[in-house]
């Protein structure tokens, strides 16, 4: 054999024996040992000195005081003797989990706070903020439907304007029915944030098109130097596609509707203002549904001509946008526009005094 198949075959073994070293352990290097009888095992004793060294040399350092190390002690010590050596065995026993801030409240339910709490708070909270404050728990939302709260707000943001309805005016603000709406109103007269929110910057103030699917429940129009005005009043519907009355609801007697600090018969109504240069003739809408809107220029350029589609209020729901041509709708087309306002029931401008209808043939 020449020197080359020599380093060759010992380079093959050496191969060999370091991926044995290194490879994994198999049964058979337990089986073919050459250490046998039990010789080569280490005894418990030694080999618990040397576990309990390599925790010492791993362990990191600790930083804790010596109070919180008592933790570590805790438990039923044994001691065991073997080969000599003693041993202690620390058996820690299970703690039970401390209940953090939070887990303990949610379980007793949270810290109630009387009323009166609530009444104090409730003397300090903004117009703006009145919503926000009722959102906190029952009890704010409690306060916010009493009389007191209402009547104190009234007071605390109330002065001197003109144009202030007489059913605003202090010697008025006595009555419980509707005396949340009238405040609310009030305040849009007096209070500057509010007032301040409904100063007109354009012409054309409000989206006529968030109207549809309103019910009309009052038409009527005014004329003025040069111009004519025509209102149409809308109202929110209930009507949902597929939903039954769910059952009667008890009545009120008359003490409790005399009582109701929220009742407001104009609660969900807008009012749209459409005021035009000509009359238009305009067909009975009362008791249809606004479909569709259309606001595009007119023919010469210089003005705005709005067009208003009123129909059945399923028609409205189920079959979206209608068509013009449809024998069901009504529609209406105002041109020459010269401004178009839409009212919420809370705007001064809102004309709560309407209570009449305009006859299509009497232009007197």
């Amino acid at each position: 054999m020449s020197g080359a198949s020599k380093k060759a075959g010992r380079r093959m073994s050496s191969q060999k024996n370091l991926n044995k070293v290194l490879g994994d352990v198999t049964l058979n290097d337990y089986a073919n040992s050459p250490i046998s009888n039990g010789k080569g095992r280490l005894k418990k004793a030694a080999s618990n000195s040397v576990v309990r060294e390599v925790k010492e040399l791993t362990a990191e350092a600790d930083d804790r005081a010596w109070y919180e190390k008592l933790e570590d002690y805790e438990g039923d010590f044994e001691f065991v003797e073997e080969d000599g050596e003693a041993a202690v065995i620390v058996r820690r026993q299970p703690r039970r989990r401390k209940k953090t801030w939070s887990e303990s409240e949610a379980d007793n339910g949270g810290v109630e706070y009387p009323l009166d709490i609530w009444f104090l708070i409730s003397e300090h909270i903004r117009p703006e903020d009145v919503s926000t404050f009722a959102r906190i728990c029952k009890s704010a939302l409690h306060v916010v439907n009493t009389a007191k709260f209402w009547f104190h707000l009234y007071r605390r943001h109330y002065k001197t304007v003109p144009n202030l309805p007489e059913r605003l005016q202090p010697e008025c603000m006595v009555r419980l029915y509707g005396l949340r709406a009238c405040v609310i109103r009030a305040l849009h007269y007096t209070y500057p944030p509010f007032v301040n929110k409904l100063k007109s910057v354009t012409i054309f103030e409000g989206d006529a098109h968030m109207l549809t699917k309103r019910q009309c429940v009052l038409v009527w129009y005014k004329k003025l130097k040069n111009q004519w005005l025509f209102c149409f009043k809308l109202k929110q519907s209930n009507f949902v596609i597929g939903r039954g009355s769910g059952g009667t609801a008890r009545q009120p007697d008359l003490l409790e509707m005399l009582e109701d600090i929220s009742a407001n018969q104009d609660e969900g109504c807008k009012v749209l203002q459409v005021t035009c240069q000509n009359y238009v003739a305009i067909p009975m809408v009362m008791g249809l549904t606004l479909c569709s809107v259309s606001l595009t220029l007119s023919q010469g350029l210089q003005s705005h001509r709005l067009q208003l589609v009123f129909g059945s209020g399923h028609m409205c729901y189920m079959a979206g946008r209608p068509s013009t041509s449809s024998l069901d709708c009504s529609t209406i087309v105002l041109d020459p526009v010269i401004n178009m306002r839409v009212l919420d029931w809370w705007h001064p401008m809102y004309p709560h005094d309407a209570t009449t209808t305009f006859n299509p043939i009497d232009r007197d």
